[in-house]
C-alpha cells in the first residue's frame, strides 16, 4: 500500500479490533470523567493511555500524517470508535483533540502545529481553552482581559472562568483585547499560555455534585512571546469563531475527537434500561415510554451528524449549522438525565451515596451544565435562527463603536 493509498475502513477495523484487545483495559462502569479530572492519577493514567494510542498508530485518526496522526477519514475514525466500546479511552484528551488541536491546525503556524499538535497526540500536552470572562455573560467577544504589545511580546492581565480543566491543562488558549480602539469583534488576539507561567493563577471552582473540574484564572502581566499569537493580530475573532465550531462539533459527537463523547461512552445496554432494572420498574407501562423515548434520543446524533455533515460539505447547511448538532446533543444528555430522575424516584435523592440509584440525584445536580457548556441553548437558537434560516439578527447597539467608549467598557479601562 502506497502513501497515496488509504487502508479499507474494513482492514482497519479489523486491526483496531486485534490492537484494542491486546492493549487497552475494558471500561470500568463506575469509573466518570468528573473524578478523573480532579484526581491526579486519573490524569497520569490518561496520559498512559493516550502514549499508547499513539504508538499503536491509533491517536489522531484524522490529523494530517505529516504532525504525527494518522490521515484518514471519519468512517475509519467512526470504525475505531465502534470498535473501542468498552474499552477505557483517556477522555480527558477530548477537548485538546476535539477543539483545540484542530483550531490551531486552522490557523497555527507551521512551526507551532509541528511542536504542538504532536506532543498532544502523544498525551504530553493538555489544552484549555480561556475564553469566558467573570463580566461577560455569555458576550465573549466583550473581552477585557489585555494583551499589550511590547516589542517581541506580549503583556497579558485580566480573569478567566468555567474554563474545564484547567487545573491539569498544560496550555491555554485565551482571547485577549489587542485593540481598545477598535470595534469589540476587530480588537482581539489568540494567544497560547503555557498555563504554568509566572503571574497565571488558577482555581477550581466547587459545584454542588462535589466536583471541581470547572476554573477561574487571574493573570498577572504575564509575558508571552509574540510568536504565540494564534492567527493574525486583531483577528481573534475569527480563530474564536473557528475554535467554536469545532467545540459544537465535538459536543455533537462529530469532530476529530478519537474517544467516545463525553456523556456518551458506549455500554452493553442502555444505563436508564440498568437503571429501571435496578429499581424493578421494567414492567412499569410508563416507565418503558420513558426508555422509549430515552432509546431513541440514544440514536438521533449519528444520523443528524452524517446529514448536518453532508449538508455543509455540499454548501447546503452553513459552517454555523454545527450548532445543530451542539442543540441536539444538550437537549438530549438533559432529557435523558430527567429520564433518569423520573425512573429512580425517591432512591434517587435518600438512597445510600455509594448506591448508583442515588448518583442520579447527585448527577441531576449539574444536569444544566450540558445545556451551558459550550455556548448555552439560547445562543445555539439565535446561531440557528440568524445564521442557518436567515432570519433578522437582534440589535447590537455597541456595534460598530470603538470598545473604548462602551460606557462599561469605559469604567473597566479606568479601573484597570
Amino acid at each position: 500500500m502506497t502513501d497515496t493509498e488509504l487502508e479499507s475502513v474494513e482492514a482497519f477495523r479489523a486491526r483496531a479490533r486485534a490492537w484494542l484487545a491486546e492493549n487497552m483495559p475494558r471500561r470500568d462502569a463506575d469509573d466518570t470523567r468528573r473524578r478523573a479530572r480532579s484526581d491526579e492519577e486519573g490524569v497520569r493514567r490518561a496520559r498512559e493511555l493516550q502514549r499508547r494510542l499513539f504508538d499503536g498508530g491509533f491517536a489522531g485518526i484524522r490529523y494530517p500524517k505529516e504532525y504525527g496522526g494518522q490521515g484518514l477519514t471519519v468512517e475509519h475514525q467512526r470504525a475505531f470508535l465502534e470498535e473501542a466500546a468498552g474499552y477505557e479511552l483517556p477522555q480527558l484528551f477530548s477537548v485538546t483533540h476535539g477543539i483545540l488541536g484542530p483550531t490551531l491546525l486552522d490557523f497555527g503556524t507551521e512551526e507551532q502545529k509541528r511542536r504542538h499538535i504532536p506532543a498532544m497526540l502523544r498525551g504530553e500536552e493538555l489544552w484549555v481553552q480561556f475564553l469566558s470572562e467573570p463580566s461577560g455573560g455569555s458576550d465573549m467577544a466583550g473581552v477585557l482581559t489585555r494583551a499589550t504589545r511590547d516589542g517581541d511580546t506580549f503583556i497579558v492581565s485580566g480573569a478567566k472562568i468555567w474554563s474545564t480543566g484547567a487545573h491539569i491543562s498544560d496550555y491555554a488558549m485565551v482571547l485577549c483585547r489587542t485593540d481598545w480602539d477598535a470595534p469589540k469583534h476587530r480588537g482581539l488576539s489568540m494567544l497560547m499560555m503555557p498555563i504554568r507561567s509566572e503571574g497565571v493563577t488558577v482555581r477550581p471552582i466547587k459545584l454542588a455534585d462535589g466536583s471541581a473540574e470547572f476554573c477561574e484564572e487571574f493573570i498577572d502581566e504575564v509575558v508571552l512571546p509574540a510568536d504565540h499569537i494564534i492567527g493574525k493580530q486583531n483577528d481573534g475573532w475569527t480563530v474564536a469563531s473557528r475554535l467554536l465550531f469545532h467545540e459544537r462539533n465535538m459536543v455533537g459527537g462529530n469532530s476529530y475527537n478519537d474517544h467516545l463523547p463525553v456523556g456518551k461512552a458506549a455500554a452493553d445496554e442502555d444505563p436508564l434500561i440498568t437503571l429501571a432494572r435496578d429499581v424493578g420498574r421494567t414492567s412499569d407501562p410508563a416507565v418503558r415510554q420513558l426508555l422509549g423515548e430515552a432509546i431513541v434520543l440514544s440514536h438521533l446524533s449519528a444520523p443528524t451528524a452524517d446529514r448536518v455533515n453532508a449538508g455543509m460539505r455540499t454548501g447546503r447547511i452553513p459552517g454555523p449549522g454545527a450548532s445543530l448538532l451542539k442543540l441536539l446533543s444538550s437537549l438530549s444528555e438533559y432529557r435523558r438525565k430527567e429520564i433518569a430522575l423520573e425512573i429512580a424516584g425517591e432512591r434517587a435523592a435518600i438512597g445510600n451515596p455509594d448506591d448508583g440509584v442515588s448518583r442520579v440525584g447527585v448527577q441531576w445536580l449539574v444536569a444544566r451544565t450540558s445545556t451551558v457548556a459550550g455556548g448555552t441553548n439560547e445562543m445555539q437558537r439565535n446561531q440557528i435562527s440568524e445564521r442557518v434560516l436567515g432570519l433578522p439578527r437582534e440589535a447590537t447597539p455597541d456595534k460598530g463603536i470603538p470598545f473604548r467608549q462602551v460606557q462599561e467598557n469605559a469604567k473597566a479601562l479606568r479601573r484597570g
